[in-house]
């Protein structure tokens, strides 16, 4: 009990915002991996090994100020969505197939299992192969071993869909394309919006990972470059640039959808927790 207590005392001194907010939670991991990255490389004397977060943020600034950051960025968030185009068609189109059809999830199912075992950097290395220097090596490397993942998630969520709500359209002789349109393309709408989102960063990931083998330009061809060089502030410039670019999509941007989207079943949530 007096463990309980105390646990209880150090609890209610804390503000609750400090550890239930996820913002703020997020907010204090970045700082304490700042200050233990800061204190193992003074107190070990290692800042020419790994740096330091003030050179990084320094480096980082002065790149961002400089602006030739703008032309590298560009071409890999091109890539980025182009290839994310082709995955959210491919993906979508081959989950529902698999979904609402026999023969075409026996045919397709291993090959979507072995898609979302391969290596991603063998698709960089086959793209980089088939297509050479250019754009189109990143995005199929990309689209490559993004779209497994959001075809098993689109079709995950087309098995969740209520038998109930297809054998009705059946009995009322609803058209297959209205039955996609309004009750499978609504059911699966949430593992899409998941699987969305993992795919839009594994695009971001695979893009960069084939911008290291075959591109003249891009983020990952610049950390390839500074890699070269060993310049090590260099490379982790660049990984900054990407990671803080990751971080405001999926905060800024996809989360924001996400919650836009889904408002209705938080809201039908709480009316039913109320009627109760």
């Amino acid at each position: 009990m007096s463990t309980r207590n105390a646990q209880g005392r150090i609890t209610g001194a804390i503000p609750e915002f400090l550890y239930t907010d996820n913002r703020v939670i997020f907010i204090e991991s970045i700082i304490v991996v700042m200050v233990v990255w800061a204190l193992v490389a003074r107190g070990l004397n290692m800042t020419e090994t790994i740096a330091s977060p003030l050179i990084i943020a320094e480096s980082t600034y002065a790149l961002l100020m400089s602006g030739d950051w703008v032309v590298h960025f560009t071409a890999t968030i091109r890539r980025v969505i182009y290839g994310f185009i082709l995955t959210t068609i491919i993906g979508t189109t081959l989950g529902i197939a698999m979904g609402m059809s026999d023969f075409w999830e026996y045919a397709l199912q291993d090959y979507i299992t072995i898609g979302l075992a391969m290596p991603s950097l063998f698709a960089a290395i086959f793209a980089a192969m088939w297509f050479g220097i250019s754009d189109i090596t990143p995005m199929v490397a990309g689209t490559v071993i993004a779209f497994p993942f959001l075809t098993q998630n689109v079709y995950e969520g087309v098995h969740n869909i209520d038998n109930r709500l297809l054998m009705m359209s059946s009995s009322f002789d609803v058209s297959r394309k209205r039955v996609i349109r309004r009750v499978v393309f609504q059911g699966v709408l949430p593992e899409w919006f998941a699987g969305a989102r993992y795919s839009f960063a594994i695009c971001w990931k695979i893009t960069t990972l084939a911008e290291l083998v075959a591109a003249s330009n891009g983020i990952g061809y610049m950390i390839e470059l500074n890699l070269n060089a060993l310049s090590l502030v260099g490379v982790l410039t660049w990984t900054a640039l990407f990671t803080i670019t990751i971080l405001v999509v999926e905060y800024g941007i996809l989360q924001q959808i996400e919650k836009r989207l889904f408002d209705w079943r938080q809201e039908s949530g709480m009316s039913m927790m109320g009627a109760a």
